[in-house]
């Protein structure tokens, strides 16, 4: 099967920097495309600013991502804003992952139900990770431990599917 694109958010991009797992996401899509939103909120920590500037100088499947329907985004914007969100970047890897027939890339339960009206390919950092280990880059061991870091590190993930991709890997749930 060829590979696609993507269009990631913010809070994947953290978790799987906190795994060093960033680079193998190339063994997955044949572009990555970091929205500026989400670039700015990244920017915002200066050890993700500067890891996020190395690995876009490193890897030329990961891109910066400025073309997007700006007016489509406004108008999820004022939605999503009404609700007291203050991302941007879920809004803006949605419209932008439409417009370039990639996958969207988001943790977020919003995000996703937004990707789902658009109809796109949508997953989040779980799926990542059990692609991974699908493709032997992640031992199911070393993804149990994974979580076990998320976790300790306050990065939030759905326990019960996380506990079912252990299961389904053979390693006892956490």
């Amino acid at each position: 099967m060829p590979k696609r694109s993507a269009v990631i958010d913010s809070s994947c991009i953290v978790s799987l920097d906190v795994l060093n797992l960033l680079p193998q996401l190339t063994y997955l899509f044949e572009n990555i495309y970091i929205p500026k939103a989400v670039r700015r909120e990244l920017y915002d920590v200066r050890s993700t600013r500067d890891r996020l500037r190395a690995l876009l100088r490193q890897y030329a499947v990961i891109r910066r991502c400025n073309d997007y329907d700006q007016a489509a985004v406004n108008i999820l914007w004022a939605e999503r804003h009404s609700e007291g969100s203050k991302d941007l970047g879920e809004v803006e890897a949605v419209v932008q992952a439409a417009k370039l027939g990639a996958v969207a890339v988001v943790d977020d339960p919003w995000g996703r139900e937004l990707a789902a009206r658009f109809r796109l390919d949508y997953h989040g950092t779980l799926w990542i990770l059990e692609r991974l280990c699908e493709l032997r880059l992640l031992f199911p061991a070393v993804l149990r431990e994974h979580l076990l870091t998320l976790r300790a590190r306050g990065r939030r993930f759905p326990l019960d599917a996380a506990n079912g991709l252990l299961e389904r890997v053979g390693e006892q749930g956490i």
